[in-house]
């Protein structure tokens, strides 16, 4: 990266400098300080965002909602750290018909009310999962997936319409809840699940409070006591770690790297993340129904200045794709958009924007959700603004964010987002951009031919070919300003062993104090 100029187009590179902090949190009270709570059992895990709900069916938030929600529900298969798929619910499976998966559940598995977790729950789950009229946000993520069917009490087969080799990652974050409790309670605000934690306390967008089971039938977790709290200020997230309030938080900002790491009590953890940001343009409406513009946002922007002065060489732009490496179904060689403010214009132009005609946008970002969110979107909007186009931005809760986005369909010209998919398979993620999807703002029968052609095929040789195919497309029509892989920086408090993992999943059960007693 040696040789990229500074960012100080008028003044860009002062985005992250001149911002004013908030007031550092409180420091700790005596007796809750990490070493405290490492004698307690107790872990204090700072979000960027509020949970939205408890109904796990009804998110696709990892880092928020799943996370708290896969402490309290079990799925039949879970991601590791290492981002292997191993046992949950389901103690071993396989593919017994190539459209045909079989799941033995674990004898002992049962909910916190002891109803067992058997192969009537995972029937009952599935088709709740796959009722249209239920309008779940999960559902779309599992588009081969039939039915299930009870092969006795402790086995259960699950069906696809075609050979599917995403169904496993895809069940991973499918957690399943308890029939009868279901249809007399509220899933979006209570919840009684089969995991390694009940929560002890919730209310909408404040503080979670989980405790272990002690009738917990999986491996016991090694801290016993749980808090969210809900932390959507970095300069507030940041504060809690330095004074000891937070144990652990994931996805700072790089702008906070040397601080953070200057803080002896603190350990540091960097690595590649899964999730690819970048802003979704919405092509269905407005400007970017035309190409010429939204190919025109791409030449814009200097992703390589961004990278370098608002992320600290942490992550190289995107080169013009809508996943990171790491997925099966990358497509190699590909080059992102060049920084060509020149053709840029050239291209307003003959879109019909000009002198007497500015382009006006109206660009969204969701407020503390994204690593440095707020300042790329400056960024954007600054460079933008270079080439004539006036750029408004909105900075609003995550929660209101969704609603327009998903609920309301309202999403407005441009907005930020970063997006991943567990499977860590091309077919998951290219999912999320089909016509048919909610979640896409983009309806290209070329794009979704090939995506929904290699979801359909077994041969791997094909699949990638048609990946590729879909991979140059989405490029060339640009359905998003591409930007670059989210960065991923955690830090904990010292003696408190976690595995950062690249795949935004933040696990109690998957921490533990180092010499803590009990």
């Amino acid at each position: 990266m040696n040789g990229t100029p500074p960012l100080t187009r008028r003044g860009l590179l002062g985005l992250g400098a001149g911002l004013a902090l908030t007031p550092a949190l409180a420091g700790c009270l005596p007796g809750d300080t990490p070493r405290d709570r490492a004698d307690a059992s107790r872990v204090v895990i700072g979000l960027s965002a509020a949970v939205t709900t408890l109904d796990p069916m009804n998110t696709t938030s990892v880092g928020t909602d799943l996370s708290v929600l896969s402490s309290v529900h079990s799925s039949l298969v879970t991601r590791e750290p290492d981002l292997t798929i191993g046992p949950d619910a389901a103690t071993s499976w396989r593919r017994v018909a190539p459209t045909r998966w079989r799941f033995h559940l674990h004898p002992r598995a049962a909910f916190a009310d002891g109803t067992p977790l058997d192969a009537d729950v995972v029937v009952w789950n599935v088709r709740r999962l796959l009722n249209a009229d239920n309008a779940l946000r999960m559902t779309p993520n599992f588009p081969s997936l039939i039915r299930a069917e009870k092969v006795d009490r402790r086995t259960v087969d699950l069906i696809t319409s075609r050979p599917d080799a995403d169904l496993l990652g895809a069940l991973s974050f499918l957690y399943l809840l308890e029939p009868r409790w279901a249809t007399r309670h509220k899933p979006a605000t209570q919840a009684m699940g089969s995991g390694p934690y009940t929560i002890t306390s919730y209310s909408p967008g404040g503080t979670i409070e989980l405790r272990a089971r002690d009738d917990y039938w999986g491996p016991a977790p090694a801290i016993r006591r749980v808090t969210f709290r809900i932390t959507p200020s970095e300069a507030a997230r940041v504060s809690g770690l330095l004074s000891g309030e937070l144990d652990a938080v994931a996805g700072l900002d790089p702008q906070d790297l040397n601080r953070l790491r200057a803080d002896r009590d603190l350990r540091i953890q960097r690595l590649d993340t899964t999730r690819m940001a970048f802003i979704k343009l919405n092509t269905l409406k407005g400007p970017m129904r035309d190409v010429r513009v939204r190919r025109a946002v791409n030449y814009a922007v200097d992703k390589r200045a961004i990278t370098s002065s608002l992320l600290k060489n942490t992550v190289d732009p995107s080169p013009g794709q809508l996943m990171t490496p790491s997925y099966s179904g990358y497509t190699e060689g590909l080059t992102g958009y060049p920084h060509d403010p020149d053709r840029a214009r050239a291209l307003l132009r003959e879109a019909g924007y000009g002198t007497g005609r500015p382009l006006r946008l109206e660009l969204t970002v969701p407020s503390g959700q994204y690593v440095a969110g707020e300042l790329v979107v400056q960024a954007v909007a600054q460079q933008l603004r270079e080439i004539g186009v006036s750029v408004k931005i909105n900075s609003v809760p995550f929660a209101v964010y969704m609603q327009k986005y998903l609920q309301q369909k309202a999403m407005p010209d441009m907005q930020y987002i970063t997006q991943a998919w567990p499977t860590l398979a091309a077919g998951g993620l290219y999912g999320l951009f089909v016509s048919d999807s909610p979640y896409a703002y983009w309806h290209d029968e070329e794009f979704t031919g090939a995506v929904t052609r290699a979801r359909g095929t077994d041969d791997r040789a094909e699949r990638d070919t048609l990946y590729g195919r879909a991979a140059r497309r989405a490029r060339d029509q640009a359905p998003v300003l591409f930007l670059f892989p989210q960065p991923g920086l955690h830090a904990t408090a010292e003696g408190l062993n976690w595995r950062a993992r690249p795949d935004d999943w933040v696990r109690p059960a998957e921490m533990s104090w180092k010499g803590a007693t009990r």
